[in-house]
């Protein structure tokens, strides 16, 4: 275990590399890939520097290191090393409270999504995008302006085919939630009660749908206030249910 001005702990859990960061009364866990091995962890001008046996290196601020990534667990994800690897060296370029430079936060204009905005505490976010269902929000998560420019073909595509999308998210949320008692009117009921929030997408390209409650069964499903959201794989594959709140 390593840790840096009791902020920053690099640690082992469950045979996996992880750095945590604390702060606020609360914090956040990152895995790190296999393929980068800490060996110390220093400060250096505001930033988390981060050495690996092999001599490569990480200069973040603890805010970067804490930004979200993906959700999905890694037997699930079969290219989970290789996002984790991109993904923590893709950190130094998004936007967090604690990383100055207008570089991080300069607002991208797209045809397709409009104003793409770059804010420190909110994340990467376009608002109120035009689609077949409705106005959703897009959300990038761990990925800087250029990450962003090279998923913006896929994000298009997800965009046009959002309503397929949101059908095969119900159908594998309620496979998941099936309890053997219900009924075919049950299922037909579920499957049009929803539509979409929020669109997430991650550094390696897959995302996830924030469900929206159009048919109040949110109150019949889940605990008020919380929400379900569904993750697929880069090839379009849903894999997994998270709980929003």
């Amino acid at each position: 275990m390593q840790v840096l001005d009791g902020q920053v702990t690099v640690e082992m859990a469950d045979g996996r590399q992880q750095v945590r960061v604390s702060g606020g009364g609360s914090g956040s866990v990152r895995d790190l890939p296999d393929t980068f091995r800490v060996v110390s962890v220093e400060h250096d001008a505001g930033r988390v520097v981060l050495r690996a046996d092999d001599g490569r290196e990480v200069r973040v601020t603890p805010g970067q290191l804490a930004t979200p990534g993906i959700m999905i667990p890694p037997e699930l994800h079969p290219e989970h090393q290789a996002h984790l690897e991109g993904e923590l060296f893709g950190l130094p370029t998004v936007p967090a409270p604690d990383a100055d430079g207008s570089e991080l936060t300069a607002t991208l204009h797209d045809a397709r999504l409009g104003a793409v905005v770059f804010d420190p505490v909110e994340g990467v976010s376009a608002y109120q995008v035009p689609t077949a269902l409705g106005p959703v929000q897009v959300r990038f998560c761990s990925a800087g302006r250029e990450r962003v420019e090279a998923l913006l073909p896929i994000t298009c595509w997800m965009l046009d085919y959002l309503p397929q999308l949101l059908a095969m998210a119900v159908e594998f949320l309620w496979q998941w939630g099936a309890n053997g008692t219900d009924t075919r009117d049950d299922h037909e009921q579920f499957v049009d009660s929803f539509g979409v929030h929020r669109l997430s997408v991650y550094h390696c390209g897959a995302f996830s749908l924030e469900l929206s409650d159009d048919q109040t069964v949110f109150a019949e499903s889940f605990l008020d206030g919380y929400w379900p959201s569904i993750h697929f794989l880069p090839d379009g594959e849903p894999v997994f249910v998270t709980i929003e709140c």
